[in-house]
């Protein structure tokens, strides 16, 4: 069995939302610095106070995102002055149609949220945004309609969950294994990550259990492998049901499967390994190894130290007795 080390597929991911971020940021700057240039040629004087303090902000944010890895403070702060941008131009907007058009970017920005972040992050994202618009709205010198506060929160608020759902959606279906509906490897590793992440820095424990169906090359050549197909589907539907809700259980590829227990000891992960099991119709080996890793070099190891318990008791159990 294979030991995963740290995460390719959430390398990926953390690449294309940095890309991302970055055309984004180089947008918002552009387009604004541009509004700065061509009001110079105006003969009418204009107020561009607020379109340089947008373009500030998304040099601001692309300056941010240039060093990889962009994660931490670093993410959080590159969104902020991205997101900030057309919302400080609001403020000082004198014309209906410029107000208008900052709320492209915003249901854009709202996409974004919501592709790559949960319901609960994307929509007190969408509300803190939202409300600021607003303000903006009230503030500008330019009146507008009564209702415009509220049409740019369900607009922003709708973009994300109509297209940035869309994408999630698009992106989980990626990371499930088709057969069974747990995690795939990629999927389960981005998992992995955000786990250890959280467990680090709170110090809590992680149990790891490897389990691997015994002589399921068996059941494929004796009853098919339509037959090995249901196995792996009872399988995993029974061991989801038993499972805590924080649990985390992906197909490693065959019929090796593996589950984090975060926030679980020795004792309780080697129960809960029993009854999973126990509750097989099949033969089932499973192999435990607890520990607080903070970072991948540890995972690594607990993996391994999962996977050498396995294969012994394998070994134990082929071996002929005395």
């Amino acid at each position: 069995m294979a030991v995963m080390g740290r995460s390719a597929a959430g390398q990926r991911e953390e690449l294309w939302r940095r890309q991302m971020l970055i055309v984004y940021a180089l947008f918002v700057a552009g387009v604004y610095w541009l509004a700065v240039l061509s009001s110079l040629t105006d003969t009418t004087p204009e107020d561009t106070r607020g379109e340089v303090a947008a373009a500030v902000l998304g040099v601001a944010g692309f300056v941010l995102c240039l060093a990889p890895p962009l994660r931490g403070w670093r993410y959080v702060a590159a969104l902020a002055c991205v997101s900030a941008a057309p919302v400080t131009a609001l403020f000082f907007h004198d014309n209906l149609a410029a107000q208008v058009w900052s709320l492209i970017p915003l249901m854009f920005l709202g996409v974004f949220v919501r592709t790559w972040h949960g319901p609960g992050v994307s929509r007190g994202y969408v509300l803190a945004v939202g409300l600021a618009a607003s303000v903006g709205l009230v503030c500008a010198p330019a009146p507008s309609p009564r209702l415009w506060p509220l049409l740019f929160i369900l607009s922003i608020g709708g973009a994300a969950e109509v297209f940035g759902l869309s994408h999630a959606v698009l992106r989980d279906a990626a990371d499930r294994d088709p057969l069974t509906g747990v995690w795939n490897r990629a999927g389960f590793d981005r998992r992995a990550d955000a786990l250890i992440t959280a467990g680090a820095r709170k110090g809590h424990q992680l149990a790891v259990l490897l389990l691997d169906v015994d002589d399921f090359k068996l059941i494929n050549d004796t009853d098919g492998h339509a037959a090995g197909d249901r196995v792996l589907v009872g399988l995993t539907r029974r061991w989801q049901a038993q499972l805590p809700r924080t649990a985390l259980i992906g197909r490693l590829g065959g019929d090796e499967f593996v589950v984090l227990l975060p926030g679980h000891g020795d004792a309780d992960a080697r129960r809960i390994a029993g009854a999973l099991a126990d509750a097989s119709a099949v033969r089932v080996t499973v192999g435990v190894a607890v520990g607080r890793p903070t970072g991948a070099t540890d995972f690594t190891a607990l993996l391994a130290d999962a996977d050498a318990e396995l294969y012994r008791r394998k070994r134990e159990r082929k071996a002929p007795a005395d």
